[in-house]
């Protein structure tokens, strides 16, 4: 089912009440996760909907730091640890599904990181999932790079929403990236000094947003600037079973990084580990 049948379903009253939208990026998920919202809680008529300008609809935003719109019919859960959603947030914010609506026809709950729940928490969401709302419609949107994050409860009570693939990778950045790595196997294989083993850990920095400890989309960019090197003539032959071995290392970079690792050490260490032995 695509996003536009689902927001069709929302227009007349008859969306399934849990959903999981998932794919595309972060800010992707985000902006479906509003306009379904709006959808639902516009006070146009079914076809106009969402209209965005009316009181329900511009009261549903995203909730940030210093803004005062707010929608008492609009909730989102946000991670509350560095890497997972803790039952106790869970438990403080399903407390307003008790109730009925405030303002609007019926009551949006969203997930943001749906993939970071911890079981208990999982547990706890399910528990409302089952519930069936005493008086006005209740909708639950669980946000996450893919469905398969999420426990086979969750996703055997929800209906999974597919918003596509992740933002493409640009190729030209790519390019550079690979070549600054060969630049740098190169040198170190000629002088054997660490400083170029730095600098390649820094190259691959540069990969994607570091932000999101469990994100996975850095440590596969880093590991295909690697791959991509090996073509390259600047890298010596002897170094391109330990580049392969080091891309294949920094799939896994993302389990450190939730252990409270800041990014360019875990690289730092991969990197030295992999090449730091003569080639």
């Amino acid at each position: 089912m695509s996003f536009e049948e689902v927001l069709g379903l929302a227009r007349q009253g008859e969306l399934y009440p849990s959903l999981i939208l998932h794919g595309n990026e972060m800010e992707e998920r985000r902006k479906a996760a509003l306009t379904l919202s709006q959808t639902l809680l516009c006070e146009l008529a079914p076809q106009d909907r969402p209209c965005g300008t009316c009181r329900q609809c511009r009261r549903i935003v995203w909730p940030e730091k210093g803004s005062d719109t707010f929608h008492p019919d609009f909730q989102v859960l946000e991670r509350d640890l560095k890497t997972s959603t803790s039952v106790e947030a869970v438990k403080r914010f399903l407390q307003v599904a008790q109730v009925s609506p405030f303002e609007a026809r019926g009551q949006v709950f969203v997930i943001a990181s749906a993939e970071s729940l911890t079981g208990e928490a999982a547990n706890a969401l399910l528990k409302a999932l089952e519930e069936p709302a005493a008086s006005a419609p209740r909708h639950f949107q669980l946000l996450a790079p893919s469905q398969f994050d999420l426990l086979a409860t969750l996703r055997s009570r929800s209906l999974a929403i597919y918003l596509g693939a992740a933002q493409a990778v640009d190729q030209e950045s790519m390019e550079s990236m690979a070549q600054q790595v060969a630049k740098c196997v190169e040198a170190f294989s000629q002088s054997g000094s660490g400083v170029y083993l730095l600098a390649l850990a820094a190259s691959l920095n540069q990969s994607g947003d570091w932000k999101d400890p469990r994100s996975g989309r850095p440590w596969a960019l880093a590991a295909r600037a690697v791959i991509t090197s090996l073509t390259l003539p600047e890298v010596p032959s002897g170094a391109r079973p330990r580049l392969l071995a080091l891309a294949d290392a920094l799939l896994t970079g993302a389990d450190f990084r939730i252990r409270g690792i800041p990014p360019e050490r875990i690289l730092e260490g991969l990197v030295c580990k992999h090449l730091l032995a003569e080639i």
